[in-house]
């Protein structure tokens, strides 16, 4: 009677521990981490300005610019010379960085500004699409009546953003964060003029 009682004991606790999600092992059950609009990114630095499958993944941007005036891509004949393999949807800014750094000839660029970002820690950091961009304007940026609001520290009025979406062989697509207004410039554009800034995003 006294092993039965034993017996049971156990399968009691068994039960409690496995109701209460805990293992033998001490470790105890986690929920996977959601993230708002506005949050800090789990890098530990960006900021999450576009969110999927309830806030499980999305996009962050680096709190800061990487460059106040860079050229689109640099070397060879790169500045007059179709990529090609540039996308403007979301989910292509990654894709669209590595087919720019890898373009014959290329030595620069804005992609290479971006994937040189936190490089130790990530080593995951890309220029935005064209629609990428837009979304940290539309979810972050504007203040609800097409000004800048400030959050995020994108420069206004000199605050003309490089895309990685190619417009054509001459020129690539930007965003400017005083009004949201997009278009595109030479890819020689930015050194020396304070206009060609870059800001990186990453996935999670």
């Amino acid at each position: 009677m006294k092993k039965k009682n034993i017996f049971l004991g156990l399968l009691i606790a068994a039960s409690l521990l496995l109701a209460i999600g805990c293992d033998m092992g001490g470790g105890g059950s986690t929920s996977a981490v959601t993230y708002a609009i506005g949050d800090p990114g789990p890098s530990g630095v960006g900021i999450v300005f576009y969110v999927t499958d309830g806030g499980l993944h999305g996009l962050e941007v680096a709190p800061v610019d990487q460059s106040t005036g860079a050229a689109w891509i640099t070397g060879g004949d790169t500045q007059t010379t179709a990529n090609g393999n540039t996308s403007t949807d979301i989910g292509t800014g990654s894709a669209n960085t590595d087919a720019i750094i890898a373009q014959t000839g290329h030595t620069a660029s804005a992609a290479q500004i971006c994937r040189d970002y936190r490089a130790a820690e990530e080593g995951d950091w890309f220029l935005p699409s064209q629609y990428e961009l837009n979304a940290i304007w539309d979810n972050l940026v504007d203040d609800g009546t097409g000004a800048n609001s400030g959050v995020g520290g994108f420069s206004g009025f000199v605050g003309i953003y490089w895309s990685s979406s190619e417009y054509d062989s001459d020129n690539a697509l930007y965003q400017y964060f005083y009004d949201g207004a997009q278009g595109y410039r030479s890819k020689d554009y930015g050194p020396g003029d304070d206009y060609g800034r870059v800001r990186a995003v990453r996935a999670f």
